[in-house]
């Protein structure tokens, strides 16, 4: 007869809900239900990780005093700058009962090929091929996936660390691997190029500072200073069909993110969005005016005043209250110290990877803590990093920091 493990059940569904429910009440709800089902005595390694978030939280409730909010904007403030901290405990919590890392795993690749051979349909049957663009495929099957990446370089690094086999049968694994890379190329994703790099680079100990690493690190470097020295001599069409719109955003991705706002023109809403994660961030930082907002922010509540009804989404939106840029969106609630603490926490995760381990798993567990780090170090500037409504990552850290501070024996152990 078949034994159906509760707690692994569990972890299955709490994961195809997190990734598949966009809600952002919904999806903080499951997690603080998570967190009290699975409740129970927390590692002090862990609750130093957690005290640096939850610095900022508090920043910005003390900042907030000094200003006047709607309290609606308030609470969603405090659940939008509370969700990675009840994420990482409710991945710690879970993993803690469950207690075993392989099979954690199992779970993670085998949620992730649901995903994979889902987008794949989806592309398959929902997209109309006889006029689509790159944009045309994303908004009918999805922009990304993050834990298929994660799932990814899980099953690619077995290949050389036999420890974190869990796909035995090589041909049944070689279908997976096709899946995972199928579904990735049809996301057409910037972010999930750039997070299976890092991945794969913090995987084999190449995030490390050594002669190595920094060989690995230049080559990358020249490869991607090639890529856009071609990007930029070739015209791209936003709207063209096929794989040209990809490129164009390619192309634009730096100006995206850098270009000061004095070169965008407001009323040309093409270049605007182009433009548009540079605007919202100029328009942030010109709002911060004073000392005290320099020093701890404006609090939650406080939006950015756009100085026009942006198209946001099924409205028009002047003021808002998270703009794409983390690190601006940090520095506006919580002034130059609470990015101070959003930054160490960071170099907290990312040092894990200098940690000496006993064994092979501790090690790449360690190694993909350090990632995470790095990806959050990317994605913060992007995606609003760890504060990205529907990252997973932070519950995959949970997951991770469990067995890299309590689970001294083998985790291969099933």
């Amino acid at each position: 007869m078949l034994k159906i493990s509760t707690h692994k059940t569990y972890l299955s569904l709490i994961l195809l809900a997190l990734i598949s429910i966009s809600i952002f009440e919904i999806n903080y709800l499951l997690l603080i239900i998570t967190f009290f089902i699975y409740y129970s005595k927390i590692s002090k390694d862990l609750v130093v990780i957690v005290l640096f978030l939850a610095s900022i939280v508090v920043l910005a409730c003390i900042s907030s005093l000094f200003n006047n909010y709607v309290v609606y904007d308030w609470i969603k403030d405090l659940a939008y700058f509370t969700r990675p901290i009840a994420a990482i405990l409710a991945g710690y919590l879970v993993s803690k009962k469950i207690n075993n890392f392989k099979s954690i795993l199992k779970i993670i690749v085998g949620v992730s090929f649901v995903f994979a051979v889902i987008h794949i349909l989806k592309v398959l049957f929902l997209v109309d091929f006889s006029n689509a663009s790159v944009s045309n495929i994303r908004n009918v099957a999805g922009i990304s996936n993050q834990i298929e990446i994660f799932s990814l370089v899980i099953l690619l690094i077995s290949k050389k660390y036999k420890e974190l086999e869990i796909i035995n049968n090589k041909l049944y694994k070689r279908i997976i691997l096709i899946v995972f890379f199928i579904s990735f190329s049809l996301y057409f994703s910037r972010t999930m190029i750039v997070a299976l790099v890092i991945f794969l680079l913090a995987s084999y100990s190449y995030l490390i500072i050594t002669k190595k690493a920094i060989k690995y690190g230049l080559l990358i470097l020249v490869s991607f200073s090639l890529f856009y020295a071609y990007l930029f001599s070739r015209e791209f069409e936003r709207d063209k069909p096929g794989i040209e719109s990809f490129l164009y955003k390619m192309k634009v991705a730096p100006a995206e993110i850098f270009l000061p706002v004095k070169s965008i023109d407001i009323k040309d809403h093409a270049k605007l969005w182009d433009r548009w994660r540079a605007y919202e961030a100029s328009m942030a930082i010109n709002q911060m005016n004073t000392f005290s907002s320099f020093a701890i922010g404006k609090g939650f509540g406080a939006l950015v005043d756009l100085k026009f009804y942006a198209p946001l989404g099924s409205e028009n939106m002047r003021y808002i209250p998270i703009l794409h840029n983390g690190y601006v969106t940090i520095f506006f609630k919580t002034g130059v110290f609470g990015l101070l603490f959003y930054l160490v926490f960071l170099v907290a995760l990312y040092l894990y990877s200098y940690k000496k381990a006993s064994f092979i798993q501790k090690r790449v567990i360690y190694n993909l803590i350090g990632g995470i780090a790095v990806y959050y170090v990317f994605t913060t500037l992007i995606i609003t990093g760890i504060y990205n409504v529907m990252d997973i990552y932070t519950f995959i850290l949970g997951i991770l920091l469990y067995f890299s501070i309590d689970v001294e024996k083998k985790l291969e152990v099933e």
